[in-house]
């Protein structure tokens, strides 16, 4: 199997065009893989000409298309009306936005083709992507964000299966986030060509010095940032019920969802005046992160978790689920327990809360920095290229 820093002859001075592609980009600034696709982007910008196919500015790269994005569509499609004749698709929202960015997206790169299609909005990126190659022989890179636990965007994620039908497209080259994907492709498709390339995080944007925001809620302040989705993996509540534990601090929950009112409730209930619900632009995330003394979030699973990330290299540590994913993300920049304990959960938050994390959170997330992980898909880009062209 072919793997990364393999030997390339493809000359960098050559005005390769490489396209990503994501119809919520730019529309939706709380999402990772809308954020991944947007700062791959613009660093990759430094080596190639890129543009990215998305749903409304987000840079000088951008090429807004015409289509509905998820978020756009989330509101319409659980109207009373609508729904019961949607109840079949777990996430409606994000079939429209495949639906409606399919064609645009295709013919775009059939006036002006790539010499590479990046999509990062899952099955229906693949399938425009595939149909492309189809036509015009562009390879494609593509990049699992659903991991292979994880439900994913569409609910297929569970065993692998979202993993098993984004192989069946066939991608010239893969990117999985952490090796027990890697296991798992190896084991379904041998031959598939692949590279292990963990998230990034913007150090210049996420950082412990700057102006921090009045949240209006007494310290200690613990920050968990999620979508309120009872359904999803997030597991808002177990937070909410071992911040409650500790007696005198403050849970700020940033984040929004079709749950809002359960947990403002639940909130509420246990927290009374110190507890919150708030949205924020992205823009003005890092001054949230530095804000605040402890970040939580204690998914089932997730993929990689961008939040993560964000929060250490704002010098916040991160107390989450103790699993392998989250022990190589988080690494010395948090503690990492059995988040359905809630009292081990509550003790964890405790003990993050008495010490000074600062230097260790800011040291662990730089092990991801951008623009050394944009290096690793620039070989990768440049490596898929050239086999494309044998």
């Amino acid at each position: 199997m072919q793997t990364e820093n393999l030997p390339l002859n493809v000359d960098l001075k050559e005005p390769l065009r490489i396209v990503l592609v994501h119809p919520s980009a730019g529309v939706n600034w709380s999402g990772g893989a809308e954020v991944l696709s947007i700062e791959l982007a613009r660093r990759l910008s430094r080596y190639f000409e890129v543009e990215l196919l998305c749903g409304a500015d987000c840079g000088s790269f951008s090429y807004p298309i015409k289509c509905v994005p998820r978020a756009y569509a989330f509101a319409a499609v659980r109207h009373p009306l609508i729904a019961p004749f949607l109840r079949n698709f777990s996430n409606p929202e994000i079939v429209i936005e495949h639906l409606t960015s399919f064609f645009p997206s295709l013919f775009h790169l059939l006036r002006k083709p790539a010499d590479l299609i990046f999509p990062h909005n899952d099955y229906g990126g693949l399938a425009m992507a595939a149909c492309a190659r189809l036509i015009r022989k562009t390879p494609i890179l593509f990049l699992e964000h659903n991991g292979l636990l994880g439900k994913g965007e569409n609910g297929l994620g569970n065993n692998g299966n979202c993993l098993r039908r984004n192989l069946k497209f066939k991608p010239d080259h893969l990117v999985v986030f952490d090796q027990a994907s890697a296991e798992f492709v190896r084991s379904e498709k041998p031959a598939q060509k692949m590279s292990v390339i963990p998230n990034g995080v913007n150090l210049e944007q996420f950082t412990p010095d700057g102006e921090f925001l009045d949240i209006d809620l007494p310290k200690p302040l613990v920050l968990c940032v999620a979508s309120l989705n009872r359904q999803n993996q997030k597991r808002v509540e177990l937070a909410i019920q071992a911040v409650s534990r500790l007696g005198n601090a403050s849970l700020l929950v940033c984040g929004d969802g079709p749950d809002r009112l359960y947990f403002q409730a639940l909130g509420e209930q246990l927290f009374g005046t110190r507890f919150a619900i708030r949205t924020f632009p992205f823009s003005q995330m890092p001054t949230v992160y530095r804000s605040a003394d402890v970040l939580t979030l204690p998914s089932i699973h997730e993929p990689f978790g961008l939040v993560y990330l964000e929060a250490m290299a704002s010098g916040v540590p991160v107390v989450a689920t103790d699993d392998e994913m989250r022990r190589y993300v988080v690494g010395d920049g948090g503690i990492l327990c059995d988040v359905m304990n809630i009292d081990a959960y509550a003790q964890a938050l405790s003990d993050a809360l008495n010490q000074d994390w600062t230097i260790r959170a800011r040291k662990s997330a730089a092990r991801f920095d951008w623009d050394a992980i944009a290096l690793r898909y620039r070989d990768v880009i440049l490596q898929t290229i050239h086999q494309s062209q044998k």
